[in-house]
This record gives C-alpha cells, structure tokens and sequence, in this order.
C-alpha cells in the first residue's frame, strides 16, 4: 500500500513507524489513525506500538517488521488482532499475580525469601509501567468508540469487549501494586520483629557480662594492695562473686519480664 505513504502526512508517519509511540487516536479529513500500545510480551519492561490508518476504502495495519502497510480489509480483522493482543497482556497480569500469590504463601508460611527486596522492586516497576500504559489505551479507545460507533461495519461490541478487557487488567495491576505494598509491610514488619529479638537478646547478655567484666577488670589491674591479696584461695573468692553477681542480674532479669 505504497500510496498511503504519500496519503499520510509525514509528521504522522514517524509516529506509524515509532516502535514505543503511546497510544494516540488522530482524526483528519481522508484519514484516521490509531496507535494503541500494550506490553511487549517478550518483555514486559517494554511496550509495543500497533498503529492503524483508516480510511474510506479500508482499514490498514502498519507491520513495523516489513516497514509496509496490511490491507486488513474488515474492521472484523481489526478486533480480531487487537483482541489478540489484548488477551496476551490480560495473561501477561494474571502470571505477575499469581507469582505475588506465591510469594504471598511463602512469606506467611515464614519461608526465607533472600530476594524478596529485587522481586518486588521489579514487580512493582513492571505493574506501574503496565498500569500507566493501560490507562492511556483506555482514553483512546474511549476516542476510537465514539468516532466510529455510528459506522455500519463497526463492532461496537466487540472494541467495547476490549475496552472493558483493558480496563479490567488495568484494575487488576493496581490490586497486584496494593497487595505488593502489603506484603512489603508484612516483610519489613517481620523482619524488625527478628531485629528486636536479636537486640533483646543481645542486651540480657550484655547485662549479665557487663558486671562480670567489671568484676575481672578490677582484679586484673597490674596493682599491689587489691582484695585478697596473697590468699591461696583467692581465685575462688573471685569466682564466687562472678557467679553471685550473674545470677542477680539473671535473676532480676527474669523477674523483670514476669512483671511485664
């Protein structure tokens, strides 16, 4: 279709050929031009652009591969592809999800998830991407719908199928994002929890060898004239006091938590 090159102004054609050109409905006087973009199934960090010049004799689909336009004949055709594609993002959602659903499993069965912090930094940029991708497709196709729903040969049921399919993955990125949040919150709460056990314990310990290191510093001072000096038993005496002054500490320690 080598003279819908000539037909459609230029300025337009760079935005036919963009690869990652978002979604746009374009209305002129011999012409209309759609570009609805969506997820790049391959990957999904990347969107692809399908673009669409209409005119009075047929609806044509830019195959960025080839660099040429396809004749799809039929506005039939048209859903059928777009439709296609919609149903690709639609289970490119449902994966993320159920991935989440795992990870959610994992995390309340107190599994240890040593990735967890890249897993969700990644899935979350991936939702928001897709979301924000969605979001703009909705708005076109509510443009595309309005303009052709008087045609005759348009499926004004089936492009609002497609709509409804994209705005319902849409609502669903921002359940995953939503339930993403909860479980960063659960993560992070757990993990302070392990922190401040970790510390609690770290802090009795320190309370039962701090007089106790206190008690050896003193005697080990390279000084004459310390308590029992010149005692044979006097190692013991020493050790006595230690022990004694653990079992306070642990002692008042103990009662302590009782009270609490």
């Amino acid at each position: 279709m080598k003279y819908l090159f000539d037909k459609v102004d230029s300025f337009y054609l760079s935005d036919i050929k963009n690869e990652t050109h978002p979604s746009i409905f374009i209305e002129e006087r011999e012409y209309d031009i759609l570009i609805l973009a969506l997820p790049c199934e391959d990957n999904i960090s990347k969107m692809e652009s399908h673009a669409f010049v209409f005119d009075k004799e047929s609806y044509y689909y830019f195959d960025k591969v080839k660099g040429e336009f396809i004749n799809f004949e039929t506005m039939q055709h048209v859903y059928q592809f777009l439709n296609e594609k919609t149903n690709k993002v639609m289970k490119i959602v449902a994966k993320i999800n159920e991935s989440i659903d795992d990870m959610e499993e994992k995390l309340y069965d107190n599994v240890h998830l040593s990735h967890f912090m890249h897993y969700w930094l990644t899935n979350k940029k991936d939702l928001s991407r897709i979301n924000r991708i969605l979001m703009l497709g909705i708005d076109v196709l509510d443009d595309f719908i309005m303009r052709y729903l008087k045609e005759e040969d348009f499926l004004a049921i089936h492009f609002k199928d497609i709509h409804e399919h994209i705005s319902r993955t849409s609502r669903s990125t921002l359940l995953a994002m939503d339930k993403l949040n909860n479980l960063y919150n659960f993560y992070t709460s757990r993990n302070n929890e392990k922190m401040n056990k970790t510390i609690y314990l770290l802090t009795i310990f320190s309370g039962i060898f701090l007089p106790l290191h206190l008690i050896v510093g003193f005697f080990g001072m390279n000084t004459a004239g310390l308590p029992f000096d010149g005692i044979s038993y006097a190692t013991n005496w020493v050790m006595v006091m230690m022990v004694s002054c653990a079992s306070v500490v642990g002692a008042l320690i103990l009662w302590y938590r009782r009270k609490l």
